[in-house]
């Protein structure tokens, strides 16, 4: 059972800080209070629940505490912004994560929420967040999420820029990820201009100029690849280290900055579950792996074996138990320990499973790489390759070996060969499932038993374990090499380049019948890309499930499918890079692990790769080369964060979850964090079960009280020191670090339970219910004797307004030091003279700036029918446009809106519009500020005012007659003059066509636009 724990653990933090855990008399769930937020039985359900019940509530710390929640816990409330109700979720300079797990310590953002104290980033994880909306989506939030940045160095004045996360359900770090953002709004203070509202928005949150108005979530080499929200290279800043805009260059700087969510939530509407008076059953974590890696004991050397460095020769590709060893086999020249000594052990090497030690009596030797491993029922170990040689004899790229010594075992007589002129035979896949033996690669013909007959089975077969032979009544004929294969009692699925099976076309991905070796249903799956079937849309592997199949490959894509008609279930898309090479069921969790060459972002939902953010994309979660999936549910487990890196970006061919529930992954590995900090671990890593036993639950609870205070005593159920969770009725209301014993103020009927919790969120059964019982009865008292009243003493009359005694108001008097006032002179003289005022000369209008929204398409069929360019355009013409800020275009990563294709896409030309509505004046003029990149024509209102490096009637296909880098075109602006004779009083319209001069180049623009006086 999964039981989110970070909020308990941020409650116990605060504890053990000295954080007093505060009762009001006679509060309790049964009882009516106000939640108002300052004490951890008081706790409000958000910020804005507080600032609702306490309209004078000012900004600070509160407690808040939802069903989503463990524990009430401490947050950071912006009771004064926009109505104040605003928790703040993390807050830094430079040097933020995208990590789930966010950054640093939490209560440091209620106790430092700003001052150069708080520069260094701290941000509550991803699981927090969701636990403050209490299952709420990202997307629901009807104020967005808001950014509150410094704009100068002084940090005394402020901006703050609200945006819409889309199509986003949970909540992640993943700001740099490209997303849709809508209903961006900068709210400027008057020191840097006004206030400015944008739509929607693709890639970075808000960039629509160089300037104030672009908070771009980034990290580069210009700042020393740490993230931030940096402003335009407009903005200047430094590296003071009290400065509030921090860059190494000077320009584009990281401003301090604050965010914040505003869920609406009350504790009348969040539903907190009646506790039975058996108590609560335990609650532990989902077995996953832990996200730091194991201490490296091993590792693969840096060379390869056969001297081939290529994405296809990465050091571990296969990995497998047998007995008490973890074999890993790839393309390593040798292996060397944490201390240094080098083992001469080659392409394939055995670890003991309980000590990660080098089994050094298994010592094999192969002349080429090794790509396949796995158990045989017999206890041997069956391994696939790109080998000719083991031990000193010929093998055909499959041989079976002792597990213990590595020496060759001919006792099954196994064999393969490539009969295709020039071809290697190649064993990829193995899988032992149901009395055979599959195998699937680049072969032609296998034998088996005693024999030296070789039966024809391309590409695909498998072997009977109780004949050792070939099974002849299973022998598919696939086109192309077979990457994957999972076997079950209902079929079999297989992965790879082929498009046919048993000349059936089925591209890719395969279901045969698990007798007959034909396709036993059709699997037409949708690509993430278009592609040419016979080269494109490969997959590297297959899984079954349960009810369901995984599979992934190229294009960035891992889907599930149903077993019953191979429809697609769910999918994610990786961006950027990131094709699928590995998939490993673990069946004691039900979790599916998928590895890549992926280091980016994972898109849960989409299935485009083009743009994933555009489709049905529910959650975008950072991913480091492997990542986890609910294996019915096809959701992605974020829970499991690693980060593993590799100096060639070849990324993770191989996982494997060993007996002792420890994952193991192998491929293009030279780093990773383990729970000290980074590590070198190359070849493969080890991340082992995290913790998901609770300690053991406390037992009779007993209750006593004097009427004032509740005294809770409990038995602890372990002998090491472990923290308690006080309940009253269906709340946490404190948590005890130190003893088994508890005061309260008392509340009549309070029933009471007390848990156990650990420091990574596993939680015992509490005890059952112990109530409050009622007060003592107290024997009266007889009154006091009253005691004589004092003297009354006579009024006094208030004095007379008389002539004897007249009442005087204060006279003010004026200051002896106060100016005299000014002489107005009330009648002037007609005759003096008067000094002319002469009029203000109207100011030049800017309509249109760098950062302004454009509409945007491509490809018009036909560049002859000018209406795209005229006023009146009507754009229901089943013509597709876009709405995007400027800069835009592609071939440059500093545009604004840097549109994506691949070279064999990218269109020739672009074709903008931008409407504006001006009343121009006699003698004024409009005047046009862009340039050439490669070629354009601007029109105004329908008629062509500027021609440049492009032919006459160039069409949508058409190139530009030069090339022009994008540097120099912004070296040679072009100024274009319209007088207002030419314009339309209110509504005209500036079109634009941009060509590139080649496929691969950079087409861009850019615009100003002023209404100019004479």
């Amino acid at each position: 059972m999964k039981k989110p724990s970070f909020i308990s653990k941020l409650a116990v933090g605060a504890t053990a800080l000295g954080v007093a855990v505060a009762m009001l008399p006679g509060a309790s769930a049964n009882t009516t209070y106000v939640p108002n937020g300052l004490s951890s039985e008081t706790a409000a359900a958000s910020c804005w629940e507080v600032k609702q019940n306490d309209p004078e509530s000012t900004s600070g710390t509160y407690w808040l505490y939802t069903p989503s929640m463990d524990a009430p816990a401490q947050f950071y409330c912006d009771q004064e912004t926009d109505g104040g109700g605003w928790v703040m979720i993390g807050r830094g300079r430079e040097g933020w994560t995208e990590e789930y797990f966010g950054r640093g310590k939490a209560e440091d953002i209620f106790t430092k929420p700003t001052g150069p104290e708080a520069f260094d980033p701290v941000q509550l994880s991803s699981e927090t967040v969701d636990e403050l909306l209490d299952g709420d989506r990202v997307d629901s939030l009807e104020d967005g999420v808001r950014f509150r940045r410094a704009v100068n160095a002084e940090g005394t004045d402020w901006q703050n820029v609200y945006a819409q996360r889309i199509n986003t359900e949970s909540w992640s770090w993943t700001l740099q990820a490209n997303t849709n953002w809508g209903g961006v709004r900068f709210e400027n203070p008057s020191s840097i201009g006004g206030s400015r509202i944008y739509g929607l928005t693709t890639g970075g949150i808000a960039s629509w100029n160089q300037s104030y108005n672009t908070l771009r979530f980034t990290s580069a080499a210009v700042h020393g690849w740490k993230n931030g929200f940096a402003y335009g290279s407009y903005v200047r800043g430094n590296t003071d280290a009290s400065s509030y805009l921090w860059t190494p260059t000077g320009t584009a700087p990281m401003g301090f900055t604050q965010v914040f969510i505003r869920p609406k939530i009350n504790q009348n509407d969040a539903g907190f579950a009646q506790i039975p008076d058996s108590g609560l059953a335990a609650e532990d974590n989902r077995q996953l792996p832990n996200s730091f890696t194991a201490s490296m004991r091993w590792r693969t050397s840096m060379e390869s074996g056969t001297g081939v460095v290529s994405e296809l020769n990465t050091r571990v590709q296969a990995i497998a138990q047998v007995g008490n060893t973890v074999f890993t086999g790839g393309d390593f020249k040798n292996v060397v320990s944490a201390s240094g000594e080098t083992v001469e052990q080659g392409y394939l090497a055995g670890y003991d499973v309980n000590s990660a030690e080098l089994v050094r009596s298994f010592t094999p030797k192969f002349n080429g790489q090794i790509k396949a491993l796995e158990s045989l029922p017999s206890g041997l170990l069956a391994v696939g390759g790109e080998f000719t040689e083991v031990n000193g004899q010929p093998a055909n790229g499959f041989v079976i070996l002792n597990p213990v010594t590595g020496e060759t075992d001919t006792s099954l007589g196994w064999d393969i060969v490539n009969r295709v002129s020039g071809a290697v035979p190649v064993v990829k896949t193995i899988q032992v499932q149901g009395g055979y033996v599959y195998i699937g690669g680049s072969f032609t013909h296998v034998k088996g038993g005693t024999g030296d007959f070789y039966t024809y089975s391309r590409n695909a077969a498998r072997f009977n374990v109780s004949t050792k032979g070939v099974d002849v009544t299973w022998r598919p004929v696939l086109n192309g090499t077979v990457n994957g294969v999972s076997a079950s009692e209902d079929g079999v699925a297989l992965a790879g380049y082929f498009t046919k099976v048993n000349d059936v076309n089925t591209v890719k991905l395969a279901y045969l019948s698990p007798t007959a070796g034909t396709i036993s249903k059709p699997w037409v799956w949708k690509p993430s890309y278009p592609i040419n079937t016979t080269n494109g849309g490969f997959q590297f592997d297959v899984q079954q499930a349960h009810s369901e199949v995984w599979a992934g490959g190229s294009e960035h894509l891992i889907a599930q499918y149903s077993l019953s008609d191979l429809s697609r279930m769910s999918s994610s898309i990786t961006r950027s890079g990131g094709d699928f090479q590995d998939l490993q069921l673990d069946t004691n969790t039900d979790v599916m692990y998928g590895a890549c060459h992926c280091g980016n972002w994972v898109y849960e939902g989409a299935d485009l790769y083009q743009t994933p953010w555009n489709t049905a994309v529910s959650d975008i979660h950072r991913i480091r080369l492997v990542g986890a999936f609910d294996a019915q549910t096809g959701e992605v487990l974020p829970e499991f964060s690693p980060e593993i890196s590799g100096d060639k970006g070849y990324g993770v061919w191989e996982s494997f979850v060993d007996s002792n529930g420890v994952l193991w992954a192998g491929g293009d590995i030279t780093r990773s964090r383990g729970s000290g900090g980074g590590q070198s671990t190359v070849g493969f890593v080890r991340f082992t079960p995290r913790d998901v036993a609770p300690a053991a639950a406390p037992s009779d609870l007993q209750v006593t009280t004097d009427g004032t205070t509740d005294e809770l005593t409990w038995t602890s159920g372990t002998r090491s020191r472990t923290d308690y969770q006080v309940l009253r009725d269906n709340r946490v209301i404190a948590t005890v670090k130190s003893g088994t014993s508890y005061s309260v103020a008392h509340t009549d009927g309070a029933r009471y339970f007390v848990r156990s919790v650990d420091n990574v969120g596993n939680y015992s059964k509490t005890t059952p219910v112990a109530t409050a019982p009622a007060p003592p009865v107290e024997e009266p008292v007889d009154p006091p004797v009253e005691e004589p009243a004092p003297p009354v003493e006579e009024p006094v009359d208030p004095p007379v307004d008389n002539e004897e005694n007249p009442v005087i108001p204060p006279v003010d008097e004026p200051a002896p030091n106060d100016p005299a006032p000014p002489v107005v002179d009330e009648n002037p003289d007609p005759a003096d003279p008067v000094e002319p005022v002469e009029p203000e000369a109207p100011a030049d209008q800017k309509l249109v700036v760098s950062g302004d929204r454009w509409d945007v398409t491509f490809g018009l069929t036909n560049i002859y029918d000018r209406t795209w360019r005229d006023t009146n355009y009507a754009y229901n013409t089943g013509r597709q446009w876009y709405t995007r800020p400027s800069s835009i275009g592609w071939g440059e990563p500093s545009l604004a809106s840097n549109l994506s294709f691949n070279w064999w896409n990218q269109p020739n030309a672009m074709f903008l519009r931008k409407e504006l509505t001006i009343n121009p004046a006699t003698g004024q003029s409009l005047v046009l500020t862009t340039y050439a990149d490669d070629g354009m024509a601007i029109y105004v209102n329908g008629k062509e005012v500027h021609r440049e490096n492009l032919a006459t009637n160039a069409t949508a296909s058409s190139m530009a007659l030069a090339r022009v880098a994008y540097s120099d075109a912004k070296l040679r602006p072009i100024t274009i003059t319209i007088p207002a004779s030419e314009l339309n009083q209110g509504k005209n319209v500036i079109a634009a066509q941009v060509h590139a001069y080649r496929r691969g180049e950079s087409a861009t623009f850019d615009m100003e636009a002023t209404l100019k006086n004479p």
